[in-house]
């Protein structure tokens, strides 16, 4: 701030007002003075209008709201320090010329405009580059994401358990083994065709879900259960695909399933959100979690809407609140 004031002053004193009549010292101290008030109120201003008119989200509107205000701050805080300055300089606060044809008014004014023209210049790219570079990261957080839903998708624990189930009822020479194939090939090409996609409705979603819950109901019997409660018009909403599928292996990664001690998984919706609950059975053998798969989650809903994921542990249940996305 005091290398810009000194510079206009350094303008306004040896180009405008070659000759002052007080000599350089006063009016320099008063050009830097109004230079700090001028430079303190338009940051006040930037920070006022960045909490109210983000430039990313609406940048003409934010353009045209940032010169109207600066402008008329800094247009008024001119014609008040000229005033103050002839006030404490000529002792009668009285310009000779007047206030309105003082010859410095408009060198002051159209200076101020050009370095608040600057200044929204400065700000506007600095929040182009902001959101490039959040671009760049979305990009590359969705290919990170994709990359580990493939990992979940191929994961090897769950392609040799459902092998194993399908060679014993191939075995067994069980009518299953047919139906069995067919749902375990819904499974993977769903997988397959979504993952390069960001969002699915949520119906889509369930039908993929209906897909892989009957392979879990052949490996656990009746050792699990599901039971899915979802209002139809929620079904035109969105989630981000795989996303149940990685929810419901969490559970089961985690918990005691058996015939005699069988877990429950709620679905269900409200609103705006959908909701997977189950009781707490702790394995008795834990298996280390990295959470890496509740992140990646939270993290990829944060790109398309504000609400958050919500994830609860009141040591009775397990609950994952997942806000429904309408898609624009």
């Amino acid at each position: 701030m005091l290398g810009i004031g000194l510079l206009i002053s350094s303008i306004f004193l040896g180009i405008i007002i070659r000759m002052p009549p007080h000599g350089y010292l006063p009016p320099t101290i008063l050009i830097v003075i109004a230079t700090f008030i001028i430079i303190e109120g338009n940051l006040r201003i930037d920070a006022l209008l960045n909490q109210k008119i983000k430039w990313f989200e609406n940048p003409k509107k934010r353009i045209l709201f940032q010169f109207i205000f600066a402008s008329f701050f800094t247009i008024t805080s001119v014609i008040l320090i000229i005033r103050i300055a002839h006030f404490f300089i000529d002792k009668d606060g009285i310009s000779p010329h007047g206030i309105f044809n003082d010859p410095i008014l408009i060198p002051g004014i159209l200076i101020s405009i050009i370095v608040i023209l600057i200044d929204i210049g400065i700000q506007f790219y600095s929040s182009l580059q902001a959101t490039l570079l959040q671009t760049e990261k979305h990009k590359a957080e969705s290919a990170l994401a994709q990359l580990q839903n493939l990992k979940n998708q191929i994961n090897p624990h769950f392609l040799f358990n459902n092998l194993s189930i399908l060679s014993a009822l191939v075995y067994k020479g069980d009518r299953k083994a047919v139906e069995f194939i067919n749902e375990f090939s819904q499974v993977y090409r769903y997988a397959l065709a979504h993952d390069k996609i960001e969002l699915v409705s949520l119906e889509e979603e369930l039908s993929f879900l209906n897909h892989y819950i009957y392979l879990l109901s052949i490996r656990f019997e009746t050792g699990i259960d599901f039971n899915i409660s979802i209002e139809g018009k929620q079904n035109v909403l969105h989630i981000l695909p795989m996303c149940l599928q990685m929810l419901v292996e969490n559970v089961i990664q985690h918990n005691e399933i058996s015939i005699q001690k069988p877990l429950t998984v709620l679905i269900y919706s409200t609103p705006n959100s959908l909701i997977i609950q189950n009781k707490i059975q702790l394995r008795r053998q834990k298996e280390e979690s990295s959470k890496i798969g509740l992140e990646n989650i939270k993290r990829r809903f944060s790109h398309f809407t504000k609400e958050e994921v919500v994830i609860s542990n009141d040591g009775n249940n397990f609950k994952v609140i997942l806000p429904l996305i309408s898609k624009r």
